[in-house]
């Protein structure tokens, strides 16, 4: 590599830092509060929170990478021109395609780094996680058999258990049920019994009393029952049978299903390939979106008034693309027969940015050059 090259990679690395650490936090704050639901609501501690919040990482910054990289290239090749640093290069006889030899470069290691997370990290990752909160939920089972506890599940229930007899039966069962916006419901009852179908959970109670208290009108209503049915619905349920879904699996066994896993899940076949292939072309956005930087700054040659207007058409043009990358793969889940179009977008991203420059640089003569350094030197 040569020196020149040397040069503009390390000043891609310092914003390539900052610009990552920025977009993975804000990206994983969001993502993050669906955990805070999860921990609250299953009585967890922060500790649970920040173990689940780590789980979330690898796939955060396998979608983050390739747009730091865009936006460092953006950035940097800026500031170069700006600084008549790329002037005075390109001035030297620098071809534009032996510019986009460090950008290159650059985009590669982002390509490599992204393929590590999306072909290994965030599948391990996105399994540990489901099954992590599909265990939690199934905590809420043990927490009420073992009883002496309040157990606050999803939706506003609360329930509470005196204690579990070695029979399976609940005694002294309280249930305060706050779902309704106009009124509030109470059950307690002498006995009940936890009883499954699937996944859905019901508690079966006997001997106990409804109080159902309105909000809009003060007035509270007391009814007696030997026997009542309350549908916990999927609040509570087993994690025995838990189907996987498409992105927990690694690519290799996505893009040729195994038999068994075909008959387990005929709905997602075309789901399966669609990931899996997706997983094998998504590096190529952090190859692609470098070059697609490079190529829409240095089309069109040195402005003095800035490249707002160019950096605008550029980021547009990046927004299309990636979003142009999520539809394919919508359209491969329906039609798994098109999966090479999810290698053609990024592909496609690609040549046409090496185009760009090829055709830029022929159209800049030497002393074309030397003129634009000499009046952006002077």
């Amino acid at each position: 590599m040569q020196r020149l090259d040397r040069y503009v990679l390390i000043q891609l690395i310092g914003p390539m830092g900052f610009f990552a650490v920025v977009f993975v936090g804000l990206i994983w704050l969001t993502q993050s509060l669906r955990i805070v639901e999860i921990v609250v609501r299953n009585n967890q501690s922060g500790l649970v929170f920040l173990e689940l919040s780590a789980l979330l990482l690898p796939g955060v910054i396998a979608t983050i990478l390739p747009i730091a990289a865009f936006a460092t290239t953006l950035f940097v090749i800026n500031r170069l021109y700006g600084e008549s640093e790329l002037v005075v290069m390109m001035a030297a006889g620098r071809s534009h395609v032996a510019l986009a030899r460090p950008i290159a470069a650059f985009g590669t290691l982002m390509a490599a780094a992204t393929a590590a997370l999306t072909l290994y990290l965030t599948p391990a990752s996105t399994a540990e996680l489901r099954q992590r909160t599909a265990d939690l939920r199934a905590e809420v089972t043990n927490a009420l058999l073992q009883g002496g506890r309040f157990v606050t599940l999803q939706d506003g229930i609360t329930v509470f258990v005196r204690e579990a007899s070695r029979d399976g039966r609940l005694l002294d069962v309280f249930i305060h049920d706050q779902r309704n916006r106009t009124q509030r419901v109470t059950y307690t009852a002498q006995v009940a019994r936890l009883t499954r179908q699937g996944d859905e959970a019901q508690m079966v109670m006997v001997n106990g009393t409804t109080q159902r208290y309105s909000l809009a009108t003060g007035e509270l209503s007391v009814l007696n029952f030997e026997r009542l049915v309350y549908d916990l619905g999927t609040i509570v349920r087993s994690t025995a049978d838990r189907r996987r879904m498409a992105g927990e699996f690694y690519f290799y066994e996505l893009i040729d299903p195994t038999e068994t896993l075909r008959i387990n899940n005929p709905r997602q076949y075309g789901a399966f390939i669609a990931e899996g292939h997706d997983q094998l072309s998504s590096p190529l956005f952090a190859l692609a979106l470098p070059l697609m930087a490079l190529a829409g700054l240095l089309f069109g040659g040195f402005r003095r008034g800035g490249f707002a207007g160019r950096i605008g058409i550029v980021v547009a043009a990046a927004v299309l693309g990636r979003v142009a990358g999520v539809a394919v793969k919508v359209q491969v889940a329906a039609d798994p027969m098109l999966w090479p179009t999810l290698y053609a977008v990024p592909g496609a991203l690609i040549l046409g940015s090496l185009a760009l420059l090829v055709l830029s640089g022929r159209a800049r003569t030497p002393r074309r050059a030397r003129v634009i350094a000499e009046g952006s030197l002077g």
